[in-house]
């Protein structure tokens, strides 16, 4: 507790008055706690999620008053890469630049392979990694009209594992979908991307965090008797409002804290200063998976594939 009163303290210190932050799933969960930190430290907040739910009143009584910041909700239905199009659409007619991206959008199910009939594309792949890498290509010209631009995709940095099958079912509709499988490849997933955009657009700040146990709403998708054990098991999880003042201290670091280096493996992990892991403190950390550098350049590849045909490059297979 004395560490996160002293975080909080320094946080206080930062002003971000005159910057704009866009929040992709800030309505509610971490996204939201994030949201009000940003708000409060004085910068102006694009809420980006599925219904407005008077989050924009919120940021308005939270802003200081002499910051003179503006609040503003886009919606998107962003289980569908075409409604991340229109997201973006309508973003890039509100902002010159965005100085913070965070992206916590995301399910929490024990479904198998769950395709849109849209665009064929599992739902919860879209939201942990389709969807977040599709806002930051979009979004990328305006981060880098920032000074400092700064992407943050908050899933499970360092923490999740490789996911084997990358080449042969790297959709996961092949045969190849669990619930572990989904988790560790949507994590892996996001470690690609982040390090790859970071190498294309040295300009800008790619992170990728984790963001510890909070107490949200997670699990509600899930079968009633899971619901109630996640719902008795959250009392011991920190608040989203705890868990947004971490996040806000990695986001935010002039300088991010080093670390011992911990890999799986010695050629997996980045040390470019554009490409940020955080651990659920927002301390910098240096865990990728033995599989990363292998993967790289294979998996980002089809995921821009994706992003290109907005659907599935493989053909689904529905008995998954």
């Amino acid at each position: 507790m004395a560490a996160l009163r002293a975080i909080k303290a320094a946080n206080k210190e930062i002003s971000l008055s005159g910057k704009t932050a866009v929040v992709v799933g800030g309505t509610s969960g971490i996204g939201h706690g994030v949201a009000k930190r940003l708000a409060l430290a004085g910068a102006s907040v694009t809420i980006v999620g599925r219904s407005e739910r008077g989050i924009v009143e919120e940021l308005t009584a939270l802003s200081p008053e002499t910051a003179g910041a503006t609040h503003s909700f886009v919606p998107v239905n962003a289980y569908l890469l075409s409604g991340v199009a229109t997201a973006c659409t309508k973003i890039k007619a509100k902002h010159d630049r965005i100085d913070y991206l965070v992206q916590s959008q995301g399910m929490a199910t024990i479904q198998g392979f769950t395709p849109s009939p849209e665009e064929g594309l599992d739902q919860k792949l879209t939201l942990h990694v389709y969807a977040r890498a599709k806002f930051i290509r979009e979004l990328q010209p305006l981060l880098s009209s920032a000074k400092d631009g700064r992407s943050l995709s908050i899933l499970s940095a360092g923490v999740h594992g490789s996911y084997a099958n990358y080449k042969t079912d790297p959709e996961l509709s092949l045969g190849s979908y669990s619930i572990k499988n989904a988790a560790d490849s949507a994590g892996f997933y996001n470690d690609i991307v982040m390090d790859t955009f970071s190498e294309q657009h040295t300009d800008v700040t790619f992170m990728h965090a984790a963001p510890g146990f909070v107490s949200t709403r997670w699990g509600t998708e899930m079968p009633a008797p899971i619901r109630w054990c996640v719902r008795a098991l959250q009392v011991f999880g920190r608040s989203k409002e705890d868990c947004g003042e971490y996040m806000f201290k990695g986001l935010t670091a002039e300088t991010i804290g080093s670390a011992s280096r911990t890999t799986e493996s010695k050629e997996s992990s980045s040390t470019k200063s554009n490409f940020v892991l955080l651990n659920e403190y927002g301390a910098r950390i240096f865990k990728t998976t033995k599989l990363h550098e292998e993967a790289k350049e294979f998996v980002f590849k089809h995921i821009m594939n994706i992003i290109d045909s907005g659907k599935a490059v493989q053909q689904p297979n529905s008995k998954n």
